[in-house]
């Protein structure tokens, strides 16, 4: 990667900080773009980064702001996240997700960069068959995924219409330390350490669980391997295997004793998808592995979690 200028939109949250932690510990330029209500704990203590507040709505404050910066390597994080599957967000999940990333590939099309990676999610698969490839319909169930679904598209048109080297990856079910959405796993480890009763359904589902490091991993290597994407493509990044979830509540029962899990109190939501995993072909190709097993990821995430759950008073 040489000495080239990275770009992380979104590098408060809990992907983004991530991925800034690692650059910053390869010696890398970094700039991180942030909203102004976002919460900067992630970054603390970090040394060597440059944020730069700024809306990826406002267009001409971002426009001037990348116009100066010049970068190279640009990461697109910045998102609303809300998986309801109602229309309620689906003002935020465009104005956010589809302008914001609009925005974004606007200002950078005067700029040469070598590589943008926009990150679109999973659930663009929806209620698809499993194991998800790259090259399938996307069927998506809720405006957060209708709005990835979107710019997916939009990447893929910008990079056809003016040669530019983008590519669109799309995560699994992430997890690991500094996670405090209310997922599955977090949400799990938060009520099993304070000994809370949580109702679930009977867990028959599978999905794709890749911890964070993994993840982390699989960017390093698409940015490694920038000058290779000639033509825009989608990228899986998953374990490429299957996990009940009733098996992840008996693994965390396991480390927190404590716990007041009730499997099948609840019933399937509506649309429900039992089968939910990559093929991740495409990335090993690459170069890439998953290192983690799931208990190793749980049991880290966990620790993560005594160490910080009083003093972040979640």
């Amino acid at each position: 990667m040489g000495n080239k200028k990275f770009l992380v939109t979104g590098g408060t949250g809990f992907i983004g900080s991530h991925l800034v932690i690692r650059l910053v510990k390869m010696g890398k330029d970094v700039h991180v773009i942030a909203h102004s209500e976002d919460n900067f704990w992630r970054l603390e203590n970090i040394d060597k980064i440059n944020i730069e507040i700024i809306d990826i709505n406002d267009f001409d404050k971002l426009n001037k702001f990348i116009s100066k910066l010049n970068p190279d390597i640009i990461v697109h994080l910045a998102a609303y996240v809300n998986a309801e599957r109602d229309l309620n967000g689906i003002d935020m999940a465009i104005g956010n997700n589809f302008n914001g990333t609009l925005n974004l590939l606007k200002s950078l099309n005067n700029i040469d960069y070598d590589l943008f990676i926009n990150t679109g999610t999973c659930e663009e698969y929806g209620d698809g068959e499993a194991p998800f490839q790259e090259s399938q319909r996307e069927h998506p169930v809720s405006p957060y995924s209708l709005s990835k679904t979107c710019s997916t598209y939009l990447c893929e048109l910008f990079s056809k219409i003016y040669d530019k080297p983008i590519i669109t990856v799309r995560p699994f079910l992430t997890y690991g330390p500094k996670q405090t959405s209310q997922m599955l796993i977090p949400e799990l480890i938060r009520r099993g350490i304070k000994g809370e009763k949580m109702e679930l359904t009977a867990g028959e589902q599978s999905r794709d669980f890749i911890y964070i490091d993994d993840l982390i991993d699989a960017f390093i290597v698409l940015i490694n391997k920038y000058n290779e994407f000639n033509e825009y493509e989608i990228i899986n990044i998953g374990t490429g295997k299957q996990i009940l979830i009733k098996d992840i509540v008996k693994l965390v029962e396991e480390f927190l004793p404590k716990s007041e899990f009730e499997l099948g109190a609840l019933s399937y939501r509506k649309g429900e998808t039992i089968e939910f995993y990559s093929d991740n072909s495409r990335i090993k190709k690459l170069g890439w592995n998953p290192n983690f097993k799931i208990k190793s990821g749980l049991r880290d995430t966990i620790n993560w979690w005594h160490n910080y759950i009083k003093e972040l008073n979640f």
